[in-house]
Formats: C-alpha cells, sequence, structure tokens
C-alpha cells in the first residue's frame, strides 16, 4: 500500500485521507463504548450467598434478634436459661439451655453461622454447648439449633431446622 503525506500533514492511504480514517475509528470507538454499556446496564444483579444456606443478601424484612432469660438453677445447681426469638417485638420461646448469650457477628464464623444470619446466640455449660441462629427465607424467619460436646467423635455443630417463623 501507497501513502504520501502532504505539506498540511495529512496522510493519504491510497485515496483515504488520515482525517476521514480518524473518523472511522471514533465512530467504531463510539458504537464499542454503548454496545458495552448497554451490556453492563443489562446484567443481572448478583446477589451474595450465605455459606450453607444459599440465601439471599436482600435487607430482612422484620427485626430479628435473640433474647437470653436466666430462670435460675436446675435441683443441681446448674444454670438455666430460656431462650426466645423477637421478631418485631414478638417473642417465641425457642428452647431452654444451660448457658446462652448473643453471639457477635464477627465471631460466626467460630461456630459456623452463615454471614447472612438476623441474629445468633449460644453458650458453653460443662462441657457442651447449644447455639441458635435465624435466616430469612422468602416470607420467613428459619431457627437453626446446632450443638457440640466436648467429647463428639467429629467436628462441627450439627445444626438443624427447629422452627420457623412467618413474617408479618
Amino acid at each position: 500500500m501507497k501513502f504520501v503525506v502532504d505539506y498540511s500533514g495529512n496522510v493519504n492511504f491510497g485515496g483515504l485521507y488520515s482525517s476521514k480514517i480518524n473518523i472511522f475509528i471514533m465512530r467504531v470507538f463510539v458504537c464499542c463504548s454503548i454496545f458495552l454499556l448497554f451490556f453492563a446496564a443489562c446484567k443481572q444483579d448478583q446477589k451474595t450467598k450465605g455459606p450453607e444456606t444459599g440465601l439471599t443478601s436482600d435487607p430482612p424484612k422484620a427485626e430479628v434478634r435473640f433474647r437470653c432469660e436466666s430462670s435460675g438453677e436446675d435441683e443441681n445447681g446448674n444454670p438455666q436459661t430460656q431462650v426466645f426469638l423477637v421478631v418485631n417485638d414478638q417473642s417465641i420461646k425457642v428452647a431452654d439451655v444451660s448457658s446462652c448469650e448473643e453471639i457477635l457477628k464477627e465471631d460466626y464464623p467460630k461456630y459456623q453461622i452463615p454471614a447472612n444470619a438476623l441474629g445468633a446466640c449460644g453458650g458453653w455449660w460443662a462441657g457442651a454447648g447449644d447455639y441458635f441462629y435465624a435466616v430469612e427465607i422468602k416470607d420467613l424467619i428459619v431457627v437453626m439449633q446446632g450443638w457440640q460436646d466436648e467429647s463428639q467423635e467429629d467436628e462441627g455443630f450439627h445444626y438443624q431446622q427447629i422452627s420457623t417463623v412467618p413474617i408479618q
């Protein structure tokens, strides 16, 4: 291909001047930019998943927390505590355990509690512990209970669903 540079600085590539080539390149660049912006805008919103539950990270539809209330001691002198799930100021008794206190979000991984849990509590007494957390699935609050024992042969907290509460 033969090209010629004239005195004005334009380059002639076989009859096409550089200004025409520049306009063509600009049009291609603008079209590609518009296409990329359109593609990025149409991309579906990716929601984060909880590690074990597959739940989305949408904001909760209800205010959820646990409340632990001491109910004294049993006949052997062991502490007794009632665990309540509080959903929008409505308390629901979930369990009776020996020890209970709130578990902070930064401690969730230590207790194998999903990051998207709405609240958690639990406690350890005399070689065993009971743990609870609540998650939202669709229009339900699902309560999970787990346990650990110092003499258990396996690892983990053995979480199982114990209750569901509809969100009102």
